[in-house]
């Protein structure tokens, strides 16, 4: 199997464990190992490590608020998948990489795997710990202000670098982005894309049980349990401290989240003669904060000296560990899994951690090490005082609980891989297409061939409404060919029937006239791998400039007010799922639940207005309706009745009618008020739009007007 690793990081317990599994796993499987590396030169750059290959993206990390999507990165990354083409793509860390490298992975056929070490995927400082170093309940907009407020309020790049040479702006910054509506739909633009993330991924799991369940009461459930295990090795003989003392230390980055200053002001409170603090870690920049040395140095004023032992390699962990008596792991935030502890429990060293995160799980009070509350100075130095006792320290720590080997580790993994790649297989379902037709075959089956994709065995069936004049090019689909033209609703539904009696549990609709790109069918059938979705459109582009058509739509069924959402603007950014009220049917997939629950297309409607009242109909069964902003399709539009036919303003000016007052039926009154709301509508969009003569754009929308009003059948033929 090949299998390509990612890891942002270059340091640290994730990328250490990223190490470790690469090279157990590299034994029986061809692996590579991604990284981004700052320092290095731009580019990529190879090198074959114990086991397996390492891979450097190198050059200057993305940067600012939008880096987790930045599209540099995947167009650098590109030439490595090509190459390599990895069977199994697993995300240790995305820290200088993207999150755009996720459905680039699986376009490419490579089912996707995130383990999860912190919650980057939902925080954007990673840890849920706020400014104040606090425990943050979750992300909202008000609270991700005030910890990101600088880097959302602007997109302008020379006013977030201000902000980061300038610290004293930062919190007028993020007083100012309270009142920003820009900076809160940055924060919803990153959440939803990063769920979408997880929700992509084919299988997401967590070295522990509280990272599982954390994940699950923030809207992310399915993650599954896998330990960690650490890479083989012998703890060194302990080497008594000289002087007698006990040596308390702290292992590995040296950041305010770790909470080394409660342990450094917990020191103090300890006799000198008995006891001996060791900080083994580097100063790394803490969100930009590089004060965090000179703050240690303050609180254990003379000792800082003896105390600050500075960074060590992993080469020299086991001496490290030998002149150590007691292992504190101070965390404020929520640790998930550190490696550390592992390491201490192999050298049978008794820990103080603090009581909440996962670090309970691994060690048990009393039994492997003491617990004290997070943040609690007073807390941790009568717990240090405890382990004074020879006795007590020789009978914590000494019976820990099973330690998993990164061997172990990787065979979990391995199957975790497997399972993956079934899911990858399994999640679009058994996918059919409809293309309705009406006398252009070339472009009905222009329409399919933008739906193929070789990683699904779709079933696809052209729908030609109406007798045609040329023949349909031949193709992978069948064609069913009605001897009128009954509607596009009744195109449809002859279509979808055809499918579902050929097995069928998922279905595109896709107008003749418009185009998918590539991989969007599958990425759309497995959002409706969910039972609670019951359809799922792309965004819709317009051929002709390629700006948003919509991105879903809206009717007001009140004042019967229709709203294409986003019409002219850019296409959006990010790959988020978003929830509307109804789609487009240019291009749509309904599971075969949808259809079960809300029926087909409304026949009655003949043309124009079946997608919103179906979506509407189906959103009332209780399903939802969404629109995937990472997939497209565009649209020409018109081509059935033609750009200049006036017959599309009639319509729509009945079907507005007819939709309305059967969704949501008015008496009196307020039935002619909706009515004539509806028809001043029409009549103001009629003397804007420039493609039809006035006076006839004006006439059909009379007509139309009328007929919604009188409930007159639609006419035989378009």
């Amino acid at each position: 199997m090949r299998l390509l690793l990612l890891d942002g990081a270059e340091s640290g317990g994730a990328a250490h464990y990223a190490e470790d599994l690469a090279r157990a796993l590299g034994a029986r499987h061809e692996v590579t190992l991604l990284r981004a590396s700052p320092s290095r030169p731009p580019g990529l750059v190879e090198s074959d490590r114990d086991g397996f290959r390492t891979v450097t993206l190198g050059g200057p990390l993305p940067g600012g608020y939008e880096a987790y999507r930045d599209r540099g990165v995947v167009e650098a990354v590109r030439p490595l998948l090509e190459r390599f083409r990895p069977e199994v793509a697993h995300v240790n860390g995305l820290w200088g990489l993207s999150a755009r490298l996720v459905p680039e992975l699986r376009a490419r056929g490579a089912p996707v795997v995130v383990m999860l070490h912190d919650f980057w995927p939902l925080c954007p400082l990673g840890q849920l710990l706020n400014r104040r170093l606090e425990v943050c309940p979750g992300p909202a907009p008000s609270r991700c202000r005030e910890c990101v407020g600088e880097q959302v309020l602007t997109m302008r790049p020379a006013a977030r670098s201000a902000g980061l040479r300038l610290p004293m702006l930062a919190p007028l910054a993020r007083l100012a982005a309270r009142a920003s509506p820009g900076s809160g739909r940055r924060l919803a633009e990153r959440d939803a894309e990063l769920r979408e993330l997880l929700r992509a991924a084919d299988a997401v799991v967590a070295p522990s049980r509280f990272l599982c369940e954390r994940m699950a009461g923030l809207g992310v459930p399915g993650v599954t349990c896998v330990p960690i295990g650490i890479a083989p090795g012998a703890p060194e003989e302990p080497a008594p401290d000289p002087a007698g003392r006990v040596r308390f230390g702290f292992l590995g980055s040296a950041i305010p989240s770790k909470g080394v200053h409660v342990l450094a002001a917990a020191f103090r409170a300890l006799d000198a003669a008995q006891a001996e603090l060791r900080i083994h870690g580097g100063f790394p920049p803490y969100h930009g904060d590089t004060g965090y040395r000179a703050q240690l140095e303050g609180l254990l004023g003379p000792s800082a000296g003896d105390a600050l032992r500075g960074p060590f390699t992993r080469e020299q962990l086991p001496a490290v560990l030998a002149e150590i008596d007691v292992v504190v792991v101070p965390s404020l935030w929520e640790e998930n899994a550190p490696l550390v502890v592992l390491e201490a429990q192999r050298a049978r060293r008794p820990l103080i951690v603090s009581g909440h995160g996962a670090l309970p799980e691994r060690v048990r009070c009393d039994v492997d090490g003491l617990h004290v509350p997070p943040g609690d100075p007073d807390a941790l130095a009568a717990a240090m005082r405890r382990l004074l006792d020879p006795e007590l320290r020789g009978r914590l720590g000494a019976s820990p609980l099973p330690i998993p080997t990164a061997a172990d580790h990787a065979a979990q993994m391995e199957d975790v891989y497997a399972r993956a790649r079934r899911r990858f297989a399994e999640r679009p379902g058994s996918v059919g297409v409809v293309v309705v037709d009406r006398g252009r075959p070339e472009d009905a089956a222009g329409a399919a061939r933008s739906a193929l994709d070789p990683s699904l065995e779709a079933r696809t069936v052209i729908v030609e409404n109406g007798p045609c004049s040329e023949p349909l090019p031949e193709g992978p689909w069948e064609l069913v060919a009605l001897p009128v033209n009954r509607g596009y609703a009744a195109g449809v539904n002859a279509g979808l029937g055809v499918l579902q009696s050929r097995g069928c549990d998922r279905f595109l609709i896709l107008n003749n006239d418009a185009r998918l790109e590539p991989g969007a069918l599958r990425r759309l059938a497995e959002v409706l791998e969910d039972p609670g979705i019951g359809a799922v459109a792309p965004v819709v582009l317009r051929e002709a400039d390629g700006k948003l058509e919509s991105r879903g739509m809206r009717l007001d069924l009140r004042w019967g007010r229709h709203r294409l959402l986003g019409h002219g603007e850019d296409r959006p950014a990010g790959e988020a799922l978003v929830p509307v009220e109804a789609v487009s049917g240019a291009a749509l997939v309904a599971s075969r639940a949808a259809l079960d629950a809300a029926g087909g297309f409304d026949e009655e409607l003949f043309h124009g207005f079946e997608d919103a009242e179906w979506c509407l109909r189906l959103r009332r069964r209780g399903l939802a309706v969404a629109v995937h902003h990472g997939v497209a399709a565009r649209h020409r539009g018109g081509s059935t009745l033609g750009p200049s036919s006036p017959e599309p303003l009639r319509y729509a000016a009945r079907n507005h009618v007819r939709v309305v007052e059967k969704l949501a039926p008015r008496s009196g009154a307020g039935r002619w008020l909706r009515r004539l709301a509806i028809a001043g509508l029409h009549v103001a969009h009629a003397l804007r739009q420039s493609r039809v003569r006035r006076a006839a754009a004006l006439g059909a929308v009379v007509a139309g007007t009328r007929s919604g009003w009188r409930g007159a059948a639609p006419p035989e033929q378009a």
